[in-house]
């Protein structure tokens, strides 16, 4: 049983941000494992460059504030933790803690609370949501001043607004919606004003979850809180709150009256409606010259996705899409000079697989090509010429890409080698064969292959083989513990007793960002989801579907996409910085040349990045393949 003074302390912990949701049990272990210290106003918690005595605190009660290298002061809020940072990558003291008033702190060990964090999955996330909440403040400020998304939600909101009383019925509420064609509808009194949401899944848990009676009134029983918003507010804005607060739908007042609902669909109209004079002309181009101009362009796609996109992520999702339409183009073209050489249109149908980056649509300014592709079964007899002819198309393809500006893949992942250039049947007996017997060297072909998509030609083709993929992995799942194995080598840039690991050569220092960072996320998502049937490529969208099956905690994806966002946005503006100065791009960030802010935000994600590989690495080293 715990002591009254415990038990206090345990009440208090769960009255702050950091620990509210951490359930009592856990609270109540955190503090007995953990130590009451009281220091004088005055005092000094931590001497900046003093060394990590591998001890962490929580402020309980008093006033502390931290002072950083760069001269900005924080207070410590009652719950938050001090020394966090040191915690996570082992590193010396680089700030100063300063007592202001007397406090009350609580001193637990280093190891003691990692024990915790792998014992108890509710520390574990709110450690995550200090990371993630650390992440947003550290990254740069990403305001959007102009393009669609800084236009204000009242472009785009659906005005006047359905609205119903308290008193509706749920039956009532759903035939309307269900007659108005409407995913939810605003409650509010005679007065007009607003009292709540109601939406299909509000209506589905009550119902279902509640046992709620059809003839149960609104407010009963599945009336929600809404998220309100200006109507001034940005759709960027707004975007941010609706990932922030898992809201489908926002609700826009003015001077108190609802006057519109901005659902999630809406803003994702913008982006998708917005014309582009590159994409006509791209669509328009009747050679590869002409393709390879316009190709030039992409350093200035690259300036307004940024500029005009809250997330880094949609940003190089909305380039890659850039890239993909200019292949899209050159297939166009060589199969137009297939037809003008006399060799004829394809033989058999055949689906072209765009891998790697292309694959997860995370293209930056300098892709070189990753492609493969499938060809449709056909009979024995034609087996030479359906080869004969893809053959030649397929040197030809990799020979315009080339041109346009695509350079040819140094590992030779490309359509003319025949290693990527099968039947849809020879496609499976080789991932057969792969998960059967797998090896390092498969591994790692697997860690580019499976972020496969169609790039042109038959889907069904594409779909057929990632079926097969998932069947055969979830049969034999041993190829996914060598893939962990293969990711391996790739570390984060964050080690013991240092800050920033970097390399060093005649340039200069460096990090490499994709590598040690950028990839070591991508490969993690990529395996969970292999493991767990989620046939999504794109990151963003693999980490979302392994937070809803269960596989990560939202906590724990959140912590993760910020540092993805984070690496993302000083991967590409290092590029678009050396595509403006004329020099050759890379992936490799000078940690010295960033801001202080900046520099603290690659830190932070660099650790966000460590404990994903150590949980992957832990998950896949307890599993028997």
């Amino acid at each position: 049983m715990l002591e009254k003074s415990n038990i206090e302390t345990a009440t208090l912990l769960s009255e702050t941000r950091t620990f509210s949701e951490v359930s009592p049990e856990t609270l109540a272990e955190f503090v007995a494992c953990a130590r009451q210290i009281r220091l004088p106003g005055g005092s000094t918690l931590i001497e900046p460059g003093s060394r990590y005595h591998q001890k962490v605190y929580v402020l309980l009660q008093g006033d502390i504030t931290m002072h950083r290298p760069s001269g900005r002061q924080d207070r410590v809020l009652p719950g938050d933790f001090i020394g966090l940072a040191n915690y996570l990558d082992k590193n010396d003291h680089t700030s100063a803690a300063m007592v202001t008033t007397r406090s009350t702190l609580l001193e637990i060990d280093d190891a003691d609370l990692n024990r915790l964090e792998k014992e108890r999955a509710d520390l574990f996330n709110a450690l995550n949501r200090v990371i993630a909440s650390k992440l947003r403040e550290r990254s740069p400020d990403r305001t959007i001043s102009s393009g669609a998304l800084a236009q204000p939600v009242t472009r785009v909101m659906k005005s006047p607004i359905s609205t119903c009383g308290p008193g509706t019925t749920l039956r009532e509420a759903f035939e309307m919606m269900k007659e108005r064609k409407i995913g939810s509808t605003v409650v509010t009194d005679n007065n007009d004003r607003l009292l709540g949401i109601l939406t299909y899944s509000g209506l589905a848990e009550a119902m279902l979850l509640k046992g709620a009676s059809p003839e149960d009134s609104i407010m009963q029983a599945a009336c929600e809180t809404p998220i309100i918003i200006d109507s001034e507010t940005p759709l960027w804005e707004a975007e941010e709150l609706q990932k922030h607060h898992r809201s489908k739908y926002l609700v826009v007042v003015e001077s108190g009256t609802p006057i519109g609902v901005v659902a999630q669909t809406d803003i994702l109209r913008v982006l998708i409606s917005r014309p582009s004079t590159l994409t006509n002309r791209i669509r328009k181009s009747s050679t590869t010259s002409e393709l390879a101009e316009l190709a030039g362009q992409l350093m200035e796609v690259a300036v307004e996705a940024q500029e005009t996109n809250h997330l880094p992520s949609a940003a190089v999702r909305l380039l890659s899409e850039t890239h993909l339409l200019i292949q899209r183009r050159v297939v166009d073209l060589t199969l137009e000079w297939m037809e003008e050489k006399g060799h004829g249109p394809a033989p058999a149908g055949f689906a072209i697989l765009i891998m790697g980056s292309g694959g997860r649509r995370e293209m930056l300014l300098n892709p070189d090509q990753d492609n493969g592709i499938i060809i449709a079964d056909t009979d024995k007899k034609q087996a030479e010429a359906v080869n004969d002819w893809f053959d030649r198309f397929s040197r030809r393809l990799n020979k315009n890409l080339d041109k346009v500006g695509y350079p040819i893949c140094p590992g030779e992942i490309m359509v003319r080698n025949p290693l990527y250039r099968k039947t849809i049947s020879e496609w499976k007996k080789q991932i057969t064969h792969i998960t059967k017997k797998p090896t390092e060297k498969a591994a790692r072909w697997c860690n580019v292959l499976f972020d496969f998509d169609t790039l042109y030609g038959d889907d069904a083709l594409t779909a057929e083989l990632r079926r097969h993929a998932f069947s055969e992995i979830s049969r034999r799942p041993r190829v996914l513990g060598m893939m962990v194995k293969d990711d391996a080598e790739g570390k984060p840039a964050i080690g013991f007793f240092n800050q920033l690991i970097t390399t060093k050569d005649d340039e200069g220092e460096w990090i490499d960002i994709k590598r040690n960072g950028l990839r070591i996320i991508a490969d993690a998502a990529r395996i969970y989801s292999l493991q767990n049937g989620a046939a999504v490529q794109n990151t963003t969208d693999r980490l979302n579907a392994l937070a809803r099956v269960g596989v990560l905690s939202e906590d724990f994806k959140d912590s993760i996409q910020e540092a993805f966002e984070e690496l993302l946005d000083l991967l590409l503006s290092h590029q678009i910085k050396k595509a403006r100065a004329g020099k050759a791009l890379d992936k490799l960030v000078d940690p010295e040349k960033l801001s202080p802010q900046s520099r603290g935000a690659l830190r932070m994600a660099m650790r966000a990045v460590k404990r994903l590989q150590e949980r992957l690495q832990d998950d896949f080293a307890t599993d028997i393949f």
